[in-house]
């Protein structure tokens, strides 16, 4: 039976039903999409399902407890483990392109720093611990590689490719607000995330068995919506290998020189 809770516009919460399945396995990493209904002015709120499989209980300390060499010792143990779980699945990890080589030994020297590149790299802020002069010279070294100008470009370095994703989507909105976003239906589930984010009308594209973009399907949804700007999402990793992949062969078989073709880091370094 659901069980109601309050909240603090007085609004009740329905709470998940007993039957619930708490080991159920989670199909997708992000919820599907609510149609809305046009009629309907409340527009309905989906929630991701919390389902745990491990995790470490967080204890405080009492307010008098000196004791701390239990906890001390204990807490050892369970960062030793850790890292025992992380060199063994470092061993079989396959399928993302991480440099797994790190050595921070030059860099130990300032991880006692809280260092932090608010807002705009270009723009100085006012908070003087920072890194700018490293990531504008990576920016830089960037530009150089794809042949771009130093005054010709903006941008910055991002976490991770989720965040670069969402902001480069953001652009993409905010200079086309009526555009569609398009993109491979295997594409990164971030892609989608974003368009949810900002309010944003996606198309899927079908895929080839090789993971690429089909582009019958491809003309036929752009050509359904002629009157509003395509925004495209671009290629996700496998269809960006499989051409790789092809595009040097074909340069061992026939000598074909590509130049440009792919705006991506690793072209370059690929001798073709």
């Amino acid at each position: 039976m659901a069980r109601n809770g309050s909240l603090l516009n007085g609004e009740s919460l329905e709470l998940v039903d007993e039957s619930f399945d708490l080991i159920a396995v989670v199909t997708e990493p992000v919820p599907p999409v609510v149609e809305s209904n046009v009629e309907d002015s409340k527009r309905e709120i989906v929630l991701g399902r919390n389902v745990h499989t491990s995790c470490h209980e967080v204890t405080e300390p009492e307010a008098d407890d000196e004791s701390t060499g239990d906890k001390d010792a204990f807490m050892a143990s369970v960062l030793a483990r850790y890292r025992k779980t992380l060199i063994e699945r470092t061993k079989h990890h396959l399928g993302y392109p991480y440099n797994l080589d790190f050595d921070y030994g030059a860099l130990g020297q300032l991880q006692h720093f809280s260092i932090n590149n608010l807002g705009d790299p270009f723009i100085e802020s006012n908070y003087g611990v920072h890194s700018r002069q490293f990531e504008v010279g990576v920016l830089d070294w960037f530009a150089c590689l794809w042949e771009i100008e130093k005054k010709d470009y903006w941008g910055y370095i991002t976490n991770c490719g989720t965040e670069g994703n969402l902001h480069g989507i953001l652009v993409g909105r905010e200079v086309f607000p009526d555009g569609i976003l398009y993109a491979s239906k295997e594409s990164h589930y971030s892609v989608f995330k974003a368009a949810r984010m900002y309010r944003m009308e996606c198309v899927k594209v079908e895929t080839l068995v090789t993971g690429e973009i089909d582009c019958s399907d491809f003309r036929i949804k752009l050509l359904a919506n002629k009157d509003k700007p395509a925004i495209i999402n671009e290629l996700l990793l496998k269809e960006l290998l499989m051409i790789l992949i092809s595009l040097f062969v074909l340069s061992k078989r026939t000598g074909f020189h590509l130049k440009d073709s792919i705006s991506t880091v690793m072209v370059p370094f690929l001798g073709l």
